[in-house]
C-alpha cells in the first residue's frame, strides 16, 4: 500500500505536468479567449501544488516541482494538433481531457486516502476543494467550446 507520502506526491507531479501544459498552450494558442483560460488554469493549478507541497513539507518530505516526462509528452501532443489545424480552438478537447485526467487522478488520491487512513481532516479537505474546482474547470473548458461554436455559426 502506497504511503501519504507516495500518495500526495503522485497527484502534485500530475498536477504539475498539467500546469507546464497549459504554460506551452498559451504559448502556442494565439485565440484571446483560449489563451486567458489556459492562463487562468495554469495558475490555478500552480496553487494546487503549491497547497500540496506545503502538505508535502508538513510531512518532512521535499516535493519535487519538476514534474514528469509527461509534460513532454502532453507538450509534444499540444504542438502536433496546432501543426495539424492550425486553430488554437482545437486545443479544447485537450485541455478538457487533461481536466478529465485530473479529476479521476484527485477520484484515486481520495479512494487512497481512504483505505490509507493516516490522512489528517485538513488533508482531505484540501483534496475534495481542490477536485470542486477540477470540476468547475471541465465546465469553463465546455462553456467556452460552446461560445466558440455559437460564434462560428454566427458567423457562417
Amino acid at each position: 500500500m502506497p504511503t501519504a507520502i507516495e500518495i500526495i506526491s503522485s497527484l502534485h507531479t500530475k498536477i504539475t505536468d498539467t500546469a507546464k501544459g497549459y504554460e506551452d498552450a498559451m504559448k502556442i494558442g494565439n485565440h484571446e479567449r483560449v489563451a486567458t483560460l489556459c492562463a487562468d488554469l495554469r495558475k490555478q493549478h500552480l496553487t494546487h501544488a503549491h497547497d500540496l507541497a506545503g502538505l508535502l513539507l508538513e510531512r518532512g518530505e521535499r516535493p519535487d516541482g519538476d514534474g514528469s516526462f509527461m509534460s513532454l509528452v502532453q507538450k509534444a501532443a499540444l504542438n502536433a494538433r496546432f501543426v495539424i489545424s492550425a486553430d488554437e480552438t482545437t486545443m479544447l478537447p485537450s485541455l478538457r481531457e487533461n481536466e478529465k485526467r485530473l479529476l479521476e487522478a484527485y477520484d484515486d488520491t481520495l479512494r487512497e486516502c481512504e483505505i490509507n487512513g493516516t490522512f489528517s481532516a485538513d488533508e482531505v479537505s484540501t483534496l475534495q476543494k481542490q477536485r470542486e474546482d477540477v470540476v468547475a474547470n471541465v465546465g469553463k473548458v465546455d462553456a467556452l467550446q460552446s461560445a466558440l461554436n455559437a460564434d462560428h455559426m454566427v458567423k457562417s
